[in-house]
């Protein structure tokens, strides 16, 4: 896979927004992962491979937030009654006047 640098660039920015401390990390077998900085194993938690180059990783580091974000904000845990009401109710206020 071939990323362009304005690409990783971009790539990049997106993940230290969120991580502000994140950097590349070579494994014992020659592999790079993206750390967070801070102790939290999140390759290990999202369940990425480490990858051959620092590009990939990076790449797919900002590609499996990207997804988890989607997630959690579909996610039916987060969809209660209460901020379905709360809206309900403002929206029929708007409508009253």
């Amino acid at each position: 896979m071939e990323i362009d640098k304005a690409k990783f660039k971009r790539l990049k920015k997106k993940v230290t927004n969120r991580y502000p401390k994140a950097k590349t990390i070579r494994d014992s077998s020659g592999l790079y992962y993206v750390h967070d900085g801070e102790g939290n194993f999140l390759t290990k938690e999202y369940m990425i491979p480490n990858q051959k180059t620092v590009t990939e990783a990076w790449y797919w580091f900002a590609d499996t937030m990207k997804v988890n974000q989607n997630i959690e904000r579909t996610h039916p845990k987060r969809m209660d009654l209460k901020s379905f009401e709360a809206k309900f109710n403002r929206i029929s206020k708007r409508n009253k006047k």
